[in-house]
């Protein structure tokens, strides 16, 4: 008997032809035996194809239904450019979706039967998970029990609570979800965030929540309230005054005739004056020093590794957290960085490497290439799944330009190109919908400068002592008081009300203060003995 022997062919490569030519016939209507109505849309196709791809069309089709009698099915509550993405689907094994309608693609393609490609809606809404998407991915998940999208969800809220709060859909989050992670022991957020987070939750539906509003307040441990903030939930605050037990609860903590404050949540978690400090990254040390500008003061925290030092880098706090983004595409983090047994873990790297800079917003960390005249690239970092990705372009390529996140966008700020003069372009992205928009230009080019955002202005220090800003709802610029040093490649950033500008060239090594208020800056300390990298410098909030 005469042995076969397999032919070697590219199995995929058929595969993957045979879909497309079932597919073009489908969109010439060539053999169609079956019709889709779903609202406007008539979708002709193959039994034989969609029952292969389908067991709800399977089902449907092997039997004696009305719909395999008539040869055609309406289906009619669901939306109609999911039916149609989900019958693309069987065709050609891709699929896509819009932000807008998320959860109708999963609900039609649940209904299908079209497993794949929920698994697949499932993985694309764990890696794009942002805190103003959070609520209603973490819906989905919950509506058809998506296992590892469950837990990427508790993950990500537990790490950037205070984003989720601040988003616009939190107040949707259902009860039991709620309570999770308001009981939870493992969530990043102090005991005023978790206070006034369940405020803004249970305001949304007063009557179906006030009795849960009862329940988690009193599980909150009130000797890690200020008094004023107490004193002004019992003076202030309807659930509070309203109720005996609360005011109670309240008033065996809250000290006597202090004024009433209310509590702001901010997403670098709670604000506290005397605690916030300026850190930089000192190589002699090889330490992270935390100076404070209350006492006039540095104090060692955590230890740097040796990794780290090697080779330049960029800081940026988001929550908890301080990320390092090495010039070598390297990045580390420091979890929980007020822990002293805090230590350093290594991340995935970035695509591009070099100089750059970066900003955090809304749990993501946006990464700017700014290595060369040529340099655009922009890259955005998701803590959730450890990942990169390659976001948008900068619409003008340029080196040493000044990156700040403001008001649910990033500004991206003068720089130069090759030996032409500093450029004055100032850019606005949207990441939300990818789009950047021209603004008003600087009223004249700077390169090498730093951009802090305080109180809806944006202010631009370096590369000489003058200093200018931008209003962000006007958009005009105007100027500042100087500042007593020149520097450029410096730090910069906010304390409360306060800007702070850190060393850099020509600075003597000076730290100086800003006060918006009088519109005077003043030398308020020194880096003194230190190694450090000015733009690398970060506030950080540290425990008392």
């Amino acid at each position: 008997m005469e042995v076969e022997r397999t032919i070697p062919m590219d199995k995929n490569a058929h595969d993957a032809e045979l879909l497309d030519n079932l597919n073009r016939m489908r969109e010439n209507k060539m053999f169609c035996d079956f019709l889709i109505k779903a609202g406007s849309e008539e979708i002709p196709v193959h039994k034989n194809v969609v029952s292969a791809g389908s067991d709800y069309f399977k089902a449907m089709l092997s039997h004696d239904t009305k719909e395999s009698q008539a040869g055609v099915v309406d289906i009619k509550e669901s939306n109609p450019v999911c039916v149609k993405k989900c019958i693309d689907f069987i065709y050609t094994g891709t699929g896509y979706v819009a932000d807008e309608n998320r959860e109708e693609l999963m609900l039609v393609a649940h209904m299908m039967q079209l497993q794949r490609l929920c698994d697949g809606i499932a993985v694309f809404l764990a890696n794009d998970l942002e805190s103003e998407s959070f609520v209603s991915t973490q819906r989905i998940a919950s509506m058809f029990n998506c296992v590892n999208l469950k837990e990427h969800c508790n993950a990500f809220a537990l790490e950037n609570f205070c984003s989720v709060v601040l988003s616009q859909d939190f107040k949707l989050l259902e009860n039991d979800y709620f309570r999770f992670l308001m009981k939870s022991e493992n969530v990043k957020a102090s005991t005023a965030d978790k206070c006034k987070a369940l405020i803004i939750w249970t305001q949304h539906e007063t009557d179906n929540r006030v009795k849960c509003f009862e329940e988690i307040f009193k599980t909150f441990d009130f000797s890690k309230l200020s008094f004023e903030y107490m004193t002004y939930l019992v003076e202030k605050e309807p659930l509070i005054s309203n109720s005996l037990s609360c005011v109670k609860l309240l008033f065996s903590h809250k000290g006597a005739n202090v004024q009433a404050k209310d509590h702001t949540i901010m997403t670098a978690g709670p604000e506290n004056k005397e605690n916030s400090v300026i850190a930089v990254f000192d190589r002699t040390s090889k330490s992270i020093q935390c100076f404070s500008p209350e006492k006039n003061t540095w104090a060692k925290t955590q230890n740097i590794t040796a990794e780290i030092l090697e080779k330049p880098f960029y800081a940026v706090v988001l929550g908890n957290n301080i990320y390092v983004l090495m010039y070598d595409k390297r990045n580390y983090c420091l979890l929980n960085y007020a822990d002293r047994s805090a230590t350093w873990e290594r991340l995935a790297d970035r695509a591009t490497d070099g100089r750059l800079r970066a900003v955090a917003l809304n749990g993501s960390i946006y990464a700017f290439n700014d290595s060369s005249y040529s340099s655009k690239a922009v890259e955005k970092y998701q803590p959730s799944n450890d990942s990169w990705v390659h976001l948008i372009d900068k619409p003008v390529p340029a080196f040493c330009c000044a990156v700040v996140a403001a008001e649910g966008f990033i500004y991206c700020i003068g720089g130069y190109v090759g030996h032409s003069p500093s450029l004055s372009d100032n850019l606005k992205l949207d990441p939300a919908i990818l789009k950047w928009h021209t603004l008003p230009s600087m009223p004249s080019g700077r390169h090498c400068a730093s951009a802090v955002e305080l109180d809806g202005r944006i202010f631009i220090t370096g590369p000489s002592a003058s200093v200018i800003c931008f209003d962000i709802k006007n958009e005009t610029w105007t100027s500042t008081a100087n500042m007593n040093y020149a520097r450029y490649n410096l730090g910069s950033c906010t304390l409360g009300d306060k800007i702070y500008a850190i060393g850099g060239v020509y600075s003597n090594n000076t730290i100086e203060e800003y006060d918006h208020l009088t519109n005077t800056w003043k030398v308020v300390g020194s880096l003194p003995g230190k190694n450090v990298y000015p733009e690398a410098s970060v506030a950080l909030c540290l425990p008392t």
